[in-house]
């Protein structure tokens, strides 16, 4: 199936190609999909609420088979709340000494991504891109969160708290990388089923985006000891995704007497991969909540013009080691 969601009167297609009509969700909640090749909006739920057991079952399992999951109008969602939500997909992902010292929301488990601290006037959180602001520019590369550990978080909610206008940019690109798979050539398909490759440090991976902590250190920067599959097995859908990142992959394992070789496979997977049909773009509005499974969704996220305030707070769960 080339796409990944399709409406029809028997249900929406998801991601796994699974029919919502096969899911039995709790009554109230609806799908709509977005219209893009992943991905969809997710009705009658605020997660502010106290939530049963069947709705919160629904949101897992709509998740695990959409790749993508957005719910719009969550004003009321509490930081603390979005804590308590994410861990319903798994144990709270624990980024380590690195990741504590990424800002957060008060002493809250909640990541802060903004261009402005507003708990400190002034202050900058995430550093100013090194080009004046272009509304082509991708100022976040394309990447699957945290490759550079072994067993990534296997799921991220980003709340969108304060938006810029949408002329302002800032929107967030997705890839379905269950299609980037399934669309390559039978021999390709073939070379690359138990290949491997290795990701980039979290040093370099922090200076890459330039967290101050890694930006104020004179290390040189280094490859991640870290291997992962090139061909990743989703553990519930059973599904095969293409698992390669521009964003975190330094090199493809086994060819150590050939490294042309393997930059030119690298290059071909990675330009298959970014094609635009295999692309849904989000344009963020204020409260959003975007839920995404790293199994097999794959981010970008524009820059944006920085005399406006983005603030996001994301957390993560889970945590398995790709196979």
């Amino acid at each position: 199936m080339s796409k990944a969601v399709i409406s029809g009167r028997h249900g929406t297609i998801l991601m796994s190609g699974v029919s919502s009509s096969d899911l039995a969700l709790a009554p109230g909640i609806g799908l709509e999909p977005t219209g893009g090749p992943c991905g969809v909006f997710l009705h009658g739920v605020d997660l502010q609420d106290e939530l049963c057991g069947e709705q919160i079952y629904s949101l897992i399992t709509v998740f695990n088979h959409s790749g993508l999951m957005i719910l719009r109008g969550q004003n009321r969602l509490t930081p603390e709340r979005q804590c308590e939500v994410v861990e319903w997909f798994g144990r709270r992902f624990h980024r380590g000494s690195a990741g504590d010292r990424l800002p957060m929301v008060g002493e809250l488990p909640l990541q802060l991504l903004s261009n402005r601290d507003t708990r400190k006037p002034g202050r900058q959180v995430i550093a100013q891109e090194d080009d004046p602001y272009n509304s082509a520019t991708q100022a976040l590369r394309w990447h699957s969160d945290v490759q550079d550990y072994a067993a990534p978080p296997d799921v991220t909610v980003l709340h969108g708290v304060e938006i810029p206008p949408p002329e302002a940019g800032g929107r967030t690109h997705f890839v379905n990388m269950y299609q980037a798979h399934d669309e390559l050539d039978a021999a390709t398909r073939e070379r690359i089923r138990h290949m491997k490759w290795k990701p980039a440090s979290t040093y370099a991976t922090m200076k890459g985006v330039k967290q101050p902590a890694a930006m104020q250190n004179s290390a040189p920067d280094s490859e991640s000891e870290v291997v992962h599959p090139v061909v990743r097995t989703h553990p519930v859908t059973g599904r095969l995704a293409l698992w390669i990142t521009p964003g975190f992959t330094v090199k493809l394992e086994g060819f150590g007497h050939a490294p042309e070789e393997g930059e030119a496979l690298l290059k071909k997977l990675i330009q298959h991969m970014t094609q635009k049909h295999l692309i849904y773009t989000h344009i963020w509005r204020q409260h959003d909540v975007i839920f995404w499974d790293n199994r097999c969704v794959m981010h970008e996220r524009d820059t944006w013009d920085r005399n406006y305030l983005r603030e996001m707070h994301r957390a993560q769960a889970g945590g398995s080691r790709p196979f």
